[in-house]
């Protein structure tokens, strides 16, 4: 039966959908606040406010911080990374190739390889025989190419 709880536990990574505590995920509930899960660092414990749904996933509802573990300290950085590598004293952006540039000949080349590209590819995932694939781009290649 589904429930909500108060837990004390301590994170020991972050996933894509919430933390995780031991060898177990816990997903962030609608109810939890943006600040909170901001709250959220690997190593940290925290007070929160569970819900337990009837399949037993764990949903976060709310995170206070225990106030009884100290925050973990970070490392300090002493001296910068690149600290020898030259600065660039300014940036000038190379001038980017105009449309104009291009004759109609190159745009319908551009065309072709993109239509060649596009019907390989789908023969290739309709059939897995190679011949068969093959066969299957030329007619279709033929058919966009108006042959």
């Amino acid at each position: 039966m589904a429930s909500t709880i108060k837990e004390v536990v301590t994170v020991a990574s972050l996933g894509k959908w919430g933390p995780k505590v031991g060898e177990v995920f816990y997903s962030w509930s609608k109810k939890i606040k943006e600040a909170d899960k901001g709250k959220v660092v690997p190593g940290g414990t925290y007070n929160m406010e569970l819900y337990i749904a009837d399949s037993g996933k764990r949903y976060i509802n709310s995170v206070e911080t225990n106030s009884n573990v100290l925050p973990v300290e970070m490392p300090k950085i002493v001296a910068p990374i690149f600290a020898n590598t030259p600065v660039a004293k300014s940036f000038v952006p190379k001038a980017a190739k105009k449309s104009e540039e291009m004759t109609r000949a190159d745009w319908d080349s551009k065309d072709r390889r993109i239509s060649r590209q596009g019907v390989i590819q789908v023969a290739v995932q309709v059939t897995s025989h190679f011949e068969e694939a093959v066969i299957l781009a030329e007619k279709m290649l033929g058919f966009v190419n108006g042959l």
